[in-house]
């Protein structure tokens, strides 16, 4: 009896260690599924949280609604229409080189700075007018035509201007960049010399000397006087944006220098014209 009582509890006592041992590996495997889900919950959220602000990323800038009823109520204005007639058919984010926005009045002068903003188009559905505005629409230009407008001036930088002329020397010219990329200096001297080198030249190879009569000269600085050249002391007429192997052109008198480049002088205004005409006629007439 004792016998079989010992054989009884030691196959029961067998069972419940079985059975403890399976509860234990069952155990271990639900909370291995638990982690497993937990963690894959966890990198799908932040997927999507990661997708989330990337969508945020690249969304493109938005015109701010300031800025446009701006414009539109500024064309509305001008144009003596009701707002709701026009349509912004176009915009985008600008980079103005100068405080006119790049579209300046006949003889305004610029400062120099780089103004963030916008180019906006606007449409009645006959035509389009386009505006340049600051960031926030405060500051707003409208385009004018081509033929409309002339170049916006901007002051020259002190630590770039040329250095004066000496006593002798009534006019200079300096001309720079092009296809060749190179810089020449003609200066014309009260006497009558006409006295051209090539800057950077060691040898001296492209320096030339030609002559104009002394009456030239005195005829060449009365138009100076009646061009009123002193009127752009210091000041620069800069290339369109986007413009490549254009001529630089650095004028200076005994009273101060102007800047221009070769593919914007029908733009000048006329009297600057005036006296760059006069220059390249009397360079023209100069002999050997």
């Amino acid at each position: 009896m004792k016998f079989m009582l010992k054989n009884y509890f030691n196959k029961n006592q067998a069972r419940i260690f079985t059975a403890l041992i399976l509860t234990g590996i069952l155990s271990v495997a639900s909370g291995l599924t638990l982690v497993k889900d937990a963690t894959g919950a966890s990198a799908n959220s932040s997927l999507e949280t990661s997708n989330e602000a990337i969508k945020d990323n690249i969304k493109p800038s938005r015109l701010p609604r300031s800025v446009a009823n701006a414009v539109l109520q500024d064309l509305a204005r001008r144009q003596k229409i009701s707002a709701t007639e026009l349509q912004i058919i176009d915009y985008n984010q600008q980079t103005w080189r100068n405080g006119c926005l790049e579209l300046a009045q006949p003889d305004e002068i610029c400062t120099q700075a780089l103004i963030p903003g916008w180019q906006i188009v606007v449409s009645n559905g006959k035509e389009n007018w386009t505006y340049h505005t600051n960031q926030t629409g405060s500051v707003l230009r409208r385009n004018q035509k081509v033929n409309e407008s002339t170049l916006a001036p901007v002051q020259i930088p002190v630590s770039e201007l040329p250095p004066p002329l000496d006593r002798d020397v009534v006019f200079r010219q300096i001309s720079s960049g092009g296809l060749a990329g190179r810089t020449y200096e003609t200066v014309l001297l009260k006497d009558g010399r006409l006295i051209r080198v090539r800057i950077g030249d060691a040898n001296d190879s492209e320096r030339s000397i030609r002559r104009v009569s002394v009456q030239q000269v005195q005829q060449f600085v009365r138009s100076l006087e009646r061009s009123k050249f002193s009127k752009f002391q210091n000041l620069s007429y800069p290339a369109p944006s986007g413009a490549a192997d254009y001529i630089t052109y650095t004028l200076t008198s005994q009273e101060g220098t102007v800047q221009y480049n070769d593919i914007s002088r029908n733009n000048l205004p006329k009297n600057l014209q005036k006296v760059v005409k006069a220059w390249n006629q009397l360079a023209a007439s100069a002999q050997s």
